[in-house]
């Protein structure tokens, strides 16, 4: 990529060079060989910047990779962050617009570039992004007909990567399977948001027989198994909707579990993340809700499965490879696929009735500007 002085006028590419605007200045035009200003810069405004990242402008064929990191981990075809093949545009109040390359967020977060301080200005007076309700989901695919025309965007949290997608007042985090990712990507929200209210969304197997695939349940009550701690959510218990018990697991129950579950605890559904989502709202004295639809009723399990989950991670390339040459267990890999259908677009349909409408659950709503509070039932 083309070193450019910060600060200096925009002179990429052919025309700009016989042509400058003084009023169009670069910011974040690096090169390995020139010492570069170190500092830290606000998560909001780094949050404000993926958004301009995110939808680029004056796009070029080829790609820029970044000159600091180890070429040997960058995709140069694939989604990676220390690539890019464009440029964004940020005005100040004086007039003076601003072009950086996208990669500048990259440099701001992987290798602490600091931007001079007009242009963080500028950045700043940005109009704040309207998302104010983050829904923490395992994995992409839980919410797919949800998000599938959402925007999505990197963000970043304790070293990690998550891929957000945004519309409206509303931003899809998602972390994993298990805890620890559902404790990093409600964090990962927080710190990248802002939000007034967290919503753990997403599949959970049923501990009752009255629950069956596809009904969607909105907990009163999750109770992290983990430390037996309990977590009230913001749908009160005199509301017809909040008739169930959530236990939230450290792995997907089997049927004795399951049945043990509802015994210990009371609970009526079994999923693995929402207990974390809960302890992070609490940790920030946010409202929380988890809305959870039925993929697997109480007499249903693989047993398998758990032995796939790896740091958050489904191996599904090892796990085909294993039910491959064990026919047996085919029957119940396609039912738990016709099952994950029908509870994922059952769990979608609701989220998009009410998150894309701002309406939490009917008659409550949460309104951008709004103190944080539980939202009316």
């Amino acid at each position: 990529m083309t070193y450019i002085a910060d600060l200096s006028t925009y002179n990429y590419g052919r025309l700009r060079k016989e042509h400058h605007d003084p009023k169009l200045l670069c910011v974040g035009w690096l090169d390995q060989s020139v010492p570069y200003n170190e500092g830290c810069v606000h998560p909001d405004l780094v949050r404000k910047l993926l958004k301009l990242v995110a939808k680029p402008v004056n796009l070029t064929r080829g790609h820029h990779v970044c000159q600091y990191c180890d070429p040997s981990g960058i995709d140069r075809y694939g989604g990676d962050n220390a690539r890019g093949n464009g440029e964004i545009r940020v005005t100040g109040s004086n007039g003076t617009m601003y072009a950086a390359p996208v990669l500048i967020c990259h440099y701001i977060q992987a290798h602490s570039y600091r931007p001079p301080d007009e242009f963080l200005e500028a950045v700043q007076n940005l109009p704040e992004p309207s998302a104010k309700i983050a829904i923490i989901a395992a994995l992409e695919r839980e919410l797919g007909s949800l998000v599938k025309n959402w925007q999505p965007i990197k963000i970043q949290y304790e070293g990690c990567e998550f891929t957000s997608y945004e519309s409206g007042c509303a931003v899809v985090v998602c972390g994993g399977i298990g805890a620890e990712a559902a404790r990093r990507a409600a964090e990962a929200a927080v710190a990248n948001y802002s939000p007034q209210l967290l919503i753990s969304a997403g599949l959970a197997g049923a501990l009752v027989p009255e629950l069956r695939v596809g009904d969607t349940v909105f907990p009163a009550l999750v109770v992290d198994t983990q430390d037996g701690s309990r977590h009230e959510t913001a749908i009160p218990e005199s509301s017809p909707l909040a008739r169930t018990v959530l236990a939230s697991c450290p792995e997907i129950a089997s049927i004795a579990q399951k049945q043990q579950l509802a015994k210990s605890y009371g609970a009526h559904v079994v999923d693995m993340e929402a207990g974390s989502v809960a302890r992070a709202a609490q940790a920030h004295n946010l409202p929380f809700i988890a809305v959870k639809a039925i993929s697997d009723d109480l007499n249903f399990e693989i047993a398998e499965m758990n032995r796939f989950v790896r740091q958050g991670e489904f191996q599904t390339k090892w796990f085909v490879l294993y039910t491959a040459i064990r026919p047996w267990l085919w029957l119940r890999i396609i039912r738990l696929a016709r099952n994950s259908k029908v509870a994922s677009d059952n769990l979608c349909a609701w989220l998009r009735e009410t998150v894309l409408t701002n309406t939490i659950v009917p008659g409550g709503r949460v309104r951008t500007g709004e103190t944080p509070g539980p939202p009316r039932i």
